[in-house]
């Protein structure tokens, strides 16, 4: 499987990604460079996360929600991904 890192970059635009974990869920941010107004945010608890399949749905719906917002990065299905290392999942 590949990192998000990889996954994200072998777009073409590539986009951009933040992580970040808050109030026991891991945020992340999705922003195509060549479309300022090209951003979005999912929400991924622990079990959403470790579902690989679960993680690559919600990310194609990610990105078709920014070729709504006027991006033209590729609607294709991504390869696996794996969940993001060193996570701490406990009251923050």
């Amino acid at each position: 499987m590949a990192s998000i890192e990889e996954v994200l970059s072998a777009l073409d635009p590539p986009l951009k990604h933040e992580c970040e974990m808050r109030d026991r869920s891991f945020h992340l941010s999705l922003s195509d460079p060549t479309v300022p107004t090209a951003t979005v945010e999912r929400s991924f608890a622990k079990h959403e996360l470790e579902n690989s399949v679960t993680f690559q749905v919600v990310l194609l719906y990610a990105v078709n929600q920014l070729r709504g917002m006027g991006s033209h990065v590729p609607l294709e299905v991504l390869p696996a991904i794996d969940p993001p290392e060193g996570l701490n999942w406990q009251e923050s």
